[in-house]
């Protein structure tokens, strides 16, 4: 079926669709647009037809909703936007989410509709551009248009006027893609001034580079703006989560749809939005329009509607899209002010048909509200896995609202702006729909050009000229160059709030003011309209001048609290001209002015300049700050404060917080920060401040006792610690509650305890709810052991039934029932609020019952309820202590928190919290507690956490291993930032205590004081750093830290006391390569290195290779190491270390690395997968004799068994599970001289091979490969050379079976 029969079939239907939507109105079904399945991820409906799905939608009186195009036509349509001709512009997807690789053409278009008679009908349609990349941006411009296809902005053009674009010009790219498809550049918006306003999505990264050298860098949500030639890029906002959708109001304001903060922005320039924990700029995130999330964490496409086309009630009434819900939800914009703020309505549109998918909402030039419909069983792009079989990838369809009802002004028909006269174009400014008011904007500026300036200029002039068309106009003329100062003057004194407030605007985008034009923006402050004010704020914010600083000042003191938006623009505009002082005494009068004093110190923190900080510094007396506040300053003051104040702000902060090492740290540490960036010399105020500071730190951690380490997770970004003790929550011993699936929607158990206030004023008490983390859509009935009915009852219940607006429903409830009979004998419901409520229940006889708390609400939100405070002990949980990576915004950090070496028992007990990933998903297997031999580094006993919120006992049996020296292991290594926490407790027998301060604490201090140390160069107290530095219970960045403070100041004996720690194969890697590339240059070091080098497994011994070479002497002791056999001659080809021998060594670096085999990869592999088997399985020791004397026993000797010929084993457990298993599986790499095999030609002309042994009077005794000896008279041998090789030929270890060598593994390990 062609696109126009298609239309005229559904137009056939509107008759019929009106007669089925006024039946549903008069016999309304339960509701039918919230049923199940629209709470679903998958969808389970099938896919209607168009047909079918249009007779669906429920739309209000006057409204009817009409079909546009669909598939197979379109594809799955992403953006929408209109030209000045009024043709529909759709960008559509057949890759998504997956991109086209780079380099291959993409399936995806951007389609063109049009009108050719003039009925209203979009009779032909035109793909434009093929071959795109997920295009999730679209602007027609000129002869074709600006577009987003992985990964560049590209002008598609049509020069040859065939409507299809045959030229490509990239405008700013590559630009990111490769985290998230769904997070991209979107929501193309052209702003009055010209500019390309543009959204920046979720979780990529992007670099966007212009022409004219600008530059910026965004991460997930961002807003930002471009010229359409690719000659500038500016940011505009920072933050948000994944906007997607952008629109203008009649004053020039964007608002943005975001996901996950707030589904509805006004924007403020430079402000910052909320964005997943990101810090905003010290001035606090912008204010919001909405405080409700319209039950939905996916809102795409927004429009304003200010216009009078439609009836009263749908005026400032903002719309957007609502993937999840598959709606299209309204809110009434309300000013205070300049600001709006949203009050919900309902909803514009809804449907029975859960694929609806608005995922973009424009106003066309005819007044309608046309929607893109990603028609589609699954919208969530991590809520569902992309490879999800039940995800469309053609379906779509485009709709439109439109309304035919009486109480709207008719438009007049929409124009052809190129097919239309001058006159009508400048008209056109005058339409009451914005919409078209923006098209003839721009078609003016870029198309027209400079003939429309004198015109347009007369039309403005006219007395009777309507203020729509003086503001559109005055923006035409001021993009043309043609706006004269005499007019704008003019302008920025109309009657009309709304031409004054362009007036201030045009002012914000130009370069340069006139003293005239700057006061005309400063009379702006003093407007009577806050718009005005607000137009004002925004320009002077361009516009840095320590002149405006007072303005903005007295401007700040006259907003009412309400206005939110006018303060925090203000705000932004007062931070932006503090740049432009430099004197602190221009306002040293406001120290009488406590008011003005504190505004000016605020917004300061968003400053960073030496300025600021003597400001703040001078002004700390005279602003009456509370103690909360002061901390802030400060920070502020420690990272700007001038050299002559940093003394006076040491005082200070002693005298301020004289107990809080903490706080001092960080304030010295900063100070510390802004010495060293600015190059300057700390004076004694500071340093015998930091000298105490050092000293009562490393007294506080050495009075601790410690029994676990804090270390950084492999395969992971390092991370600040995130260990913690914490209270934590156990099912009871004595099991009073069970709980059992709900009948109707059986989920996972709901219930964990949460503390909870009470309407008596009671706090803190331990609610039993169904409000898990991430979880509220869960259900369950939680039923209690029978009991007897006392002679009353009581308990307290908290909850919800329901959002606070809806009615509320009968899902979740509390119910006494009869033991014996089932009978319910009482219900009570909650209270649809956070605080408990008390219920007092009795009974006309005594009986046996039994309580049930139901929870039978699928919702997302206000779905939960809670109990507490029973009359009878009906506890569910108790209470214990754990260890935790919970701690407070931690969930993204990560670690390893070990244990000190005990003894294994036979049967080890503990709790266990934490998940094993979000709920609902695959267990991501980043959250383990394990049990790791010493030495070998086996792992014994391994479990992964699952039992979420709640913990659950878990019991080892450990006789296999009882009597091995052990460590337990509690490991983190997810850094998702939700539901990414372990905790472990409760140790039965205890190994370990619990550590009386929390190892977060306990490393900060740590690190905090050999930091101080380090930095400020404190000799004085080296030696308690040395002790920190050799603590094996010392968080390991701590003693980094600690040795690069020895290495860097301490003298040659606290030197060579670290230089142990190179040969001790126990300490972490990290530690030992701080010592050797903190202390190579230092003789004590590096001669200690030269002997690590030689136990070292072989990616440590690169490293130590490294740090040899990087100075002349350290360079001749590893070439001598190579020389002697005890390192092997590969290190000497590594890029970093080649070129450190001078020039008279090349011979000696050529003899050594001449026909060296090249790097094995297989080999590799092999030893790393011995490896992690070995730490995975283990071995038996017995089986593991029986392959040693199979194997080994010829050459070598363990507990006095076994040949004499090459190296013992007996202690070969101490050279580490890595290194034990490279000598075996690749004997040549570390071959000392002692045990390098000789070729031996005799005088006879045979030739021997063996391993010299020793020598007898005239001969010289050899091994063979089988271990025979051999003896060989000294005459008869014609020549002997010694290899560089070992006797044990390398095929020995590859032929050993992967269990036999796990078995060979444990025996040699065995004591």
């Amino acid at each position: 079926m062609t696109l126009v029969s298609r239309f005229i079939c559904f137009l056939l239907s509107s008759v019929a669709l009106g007669q089925a939507q006024d039946f549903q109105k008069k016999n309304p079904p339960a509701d039918p647009f919230s049923r199940p399945d629209f709470q679903a991820l998958v969808r389970k409906a099938d896919p209607l037809d168009a047909v079918e799905s249009l007779r669906l939608f429920d739309v209000p009186d006057g409204f009817r909703m009409e079909l546009v195009a669909a598939s197979p036509d379109i594809g799955q349509p992403m953006n929408l936007a209109f030209d000045e001709r009024g043709r529909l512009w759709v960008t559509s997807t057949l890759e998504y989410p997956y991109p086209a690789p780079l380099g291959q053409p993409g399936r995806d278009t951007i389609k063109l509709l049009e009108d050719t008679n003039g009925d209203g009908a979009y009779d032909k349609l035109t793909t434009f551009a093929d071959g795109l990349n997920i295009p999730t941006g679209i602007y027609p411009y000129r002869d074709g248009v600006i577009a987003w296809s992985i990964p560049n902005i590209w002008f598609l053009r049509d020069t040859d006027g065939d409507g299809r674009a045959d030229k490509r010009e990239k405008l700013y790219g590559p630009l990111g893609f490769e985290r998230d498809t769904h997070g991209m550049q979107s929501s193309f918006t052209r702003g009055l001034d010209g500019w390309l306003h543009l959204t920046h999505g979720f979780n990529n990264t992007t670099t966007v580079n212009a022409a004219d050298g600008s530059s910026i860098t965004m991460n997930s949500g961002n807003t930002y703006r471009v010229q359409l030639d690719g000659s500038s890029v500016q940011q505009f906002t920072f933050g948000q989560v994944n906007p997607f959708g952008m629109c203008l109001d009649s004053f020039g304001n964007f608002y943005t749809a975001d996901c996950h903060s707030s589904p509805i922005y006004q924007l403020i320039r430079d402000a910052y939005y909320p964005s997943f924990g990101k810090p905003h700029d010290g001035m606090g995130f912008a204010p919001t329009v909405i405080r409700h999330t319209h039950n939905s964490s996916g809102l795409c496409g927004i429009v304003f509607n200010q216009d009078n086309h439609w009836p009263a009630e749908f005026r400032d009434n903002i719309f957007v899209g609502n993937v999840v819900t598959s709606r299209v939800n309204r809110d009434r914009i309300q000013w205070r002010g300049s600001s709006p703020k949203g009050t919900k309505l309902p909803d514009l549109i809804r449907t029975r048909d859960p694929w609806f998918r608005p995922v973009d909402l424009q106003f066309g030039p005819d007044g309608a509200l046309y929607i893109a419909d990603f028609y589609n069983r699954i919208i969530g792009h991590y809520e569902v896995r992309l490879d999800h079989p039940g995800r469309d990838r053609e379906t779509g369809r485009i709709w439109r609202l439109v309304y035919n009802g009486p109480k709207g002004e008719r438009l007049a028909k929409p124009v052809n702006l190129p097919a239309a006269s001058l006159g009508q174009a400048i008209g056109e400014l005058a339409s009451p729909l914005l919409a078209r008011r923006m098209t003839a904007t721009d078609y003016l500026a870029d198309d027209v050009g400079q003939r429309a300036a004198e015109p347009l200029g007369q039309a403005m002039a006219r007395p009777v000229a309507k203020p729509e068309l003086k503001a559109h106009g005055a923006w035409v003329l001021h993009r043309l160059g043609q706006l004269d100062e005499a007019t704008q003057l003019r302008l920025a004194s109309d009657e009309s709030e709304l031409v004054r407030v362009h007036a201030r605007r045009i002012a914000a985008a130009q370069k340069n003011w006139t003293p005239k034009k700057s006061e005309m923006v400063l009379a702006g402050l003093r407007d009577r309209s806050p718009q005005v004010r607000r137009a004002a704020a925004d320009a002077l914010a361009r516009r840095s001048s320590a002149g405006h600083v007072r303005h903005l000042l007295a401007a700040l003191r006259q907003v009412p609290a309400n206005d939110e938006h006018l303060r925090h623009a203000l705000r932004i505009a007062l931070r932006n001209n503090l740049h432009a002082v430099a004197d602190p005494a221009k306002f040293a009068d406001l120290r009488n002015d406590p008011a003005n004093l504190r505004e000016l110190m605020s917004v300061a923190l968003g400053v960073n300049s030496p300025f600021v900080g003597s400001l703040l510094l001078d002004s700390l007396d005279d602003a009456n700050l509370e103690p909360g506040q002061l901390t802030v300053y400060l920070r502020h003051i420690a990272r700007n404060a001038p050299p002559v104040g940093l003394d006076r702000l040491a005082a200070v902060v002693q005298k301020q917080f004289p107990g809080n090492l903490d706080f001092q740290a960080e304030l010295l540490l900063a100070i510390n920060e802004g010495i060293l960036q600015r190059g300057l010399t700390p004076e004694q105020g500071v340093l015998g401040w930091a000298g105490d500071l050092a000293a009562q730190l490393l007294a506080a951690v050495g009075a601790v006792e410690l029994h676990w380490v804090a270390g950084q997770a492999k395969g992971v970004p390092p991370s600040d610690i995130p260990w913690v003790v914490q209270t934590r929550n156990i099912q009871s011993q004595t099991p009073n509650w069970k709980n059992h699936p709900h009948p109707d929607h059986p989920t996972a158990s709901p219930w964990i305890p949460q503390r909870r206030a009470s309407s008596d004023g009671v706090t803190g008490t331990r609610y039993i709810t169904s409000l898990p983390p991430g979880g509220e859509s869960l259900t369950g009935v939680l039923r209690s052991v029978a009991f007897a009915m006392p002679d009353e009852l009581t308990f307290f219940i908290n909850g919800h039934r329901g959002f606070p607006n809806d009615p509320a429903h009968d899902k979740n409830f509390v119910r006494l029932v009869d033991a014996k009979t089932g009978d319910e004998l009482r219900r009570v419901y909650p209270p649809r609020h956070d605080t408990g409520v008390p219920v007092r229940w009795q009974l006309d006889r005594p009986r046996e019952v039994y309580l049930e708390v139901v929870d039978g609400d699928t919702g997302a939100a206000f779905a939960w309820l809670g109990v507490a405070r029973f009359s009878i002990g009906l506890e569910m949980f108790r209470q214990a202590e754990f260890l935790s990576s919970a701690a407070s915004g931690g969930d993204r950090l990560s670690g390893v928190l070990r244990s000190r070496e005990f003894v294994a028992p036979s049967r080890l007990r503990f709790l266990l919290a934490g998940y094993s990933g979000r709920p609902g998903k695959p267990p991501n297997r980043k959250k383990y507690v394990q049990l790791v031999e010493v030495g070998s580094g086996r792992i014994l006993k391994k479990i992964e956490c699952s039992s979420g919120e709640t913990a659950r006992e878990v019991v080892w049996d450990l006789s296999a291993f009882a009597g091995r020296r052990a460590r337990f292991e509690i490991v983190d290594r997810d850094t998702s930032g939700a539901f990414a926490w372990v905790a472990a407790g409760g140790f039965d027998p205890p190994f370990a205590p619990l550590p009386a301060m929390a190892p977060r604490l306990l490393s900060k201090r740590q690190i905090a004081a050999a930091q101080i140390v380090r930095d400020l160069k404190l000799t004085t107290v080296l030696d308690a750093v040395a002790r920190l530095a050799n603590d094996p219970f010392a968080a390991t960045e701590a003693r980094e830290v600690a040795v690069s403070a020895i290495l860097g100041h301490g003298n040659a004996s606290q030197q060579s006391g670290v230089t142990p720690l190179l040969e001790d194969g126990r300490q972490p890697e990290s530690l030992r390569l701080a010592v050797a590339n903190g202390g190579a240059h230092l003789p004590v070091v590096r001669a200690r290195l030269a002997k690590a080098l030689v136990q070292a497994p072989a990616d440590l011994q690169l490293q130590f290779a490294r740090a040899l070479a990087r100075n002349r002497p350290g360079a001749k002791a590893l070439l001598d190491a190579v020389e002697s056999g005890q390192a092997p001659a590969g290190l000497l080809l590594d890029s970093q270390v080649k070129g450190s021998f001078p020039k008279d060594a090349s011979g000696r670096v050529a003899a050594l690395t001449t026909d060296l085999p090249k790097p094995n990869a297989d080999r590799e592999r092999l030893i790393a997968d011995r490896v992690a088997a070995f730490r995975e399985t283990g071995g038996d020791a017995a089986n593991g004799r029986v392959i040693f004397a199979t194997y080994c026993a010829a050459c070598h000797q363990k507990g006095g068994q076994g040949g004499n010929i090459g190296p013992q084993l007996d202690d070969a457990g101490n050279r580490g599970v890595e290194r034990l298993v490279e000598d075996i599986l690749d004997p040549n790499r570390n071959v000392d001289v002692a045990f390098r095999y000789s070729i031996v030609k005799l005088k006879n002309g045979q030739t021997v091979l063996g391993l010299k042994r020793r020598e007898v009077g005239e001969s010289i005794v050899f091994a063979d490969l089988v271990g025979t000896e051999i003896s060989i008279a000294k005459a008869d041998i014609a020549s002997r050379e010694q290899t560089t090789l070992s006797l044990m030929p390398e095929p020995l270890g590859v032929a050993i079976p992967p269990a036999d060598f796990s078995h060979l593994l444990e025996f040699l390990f065995e004591k």
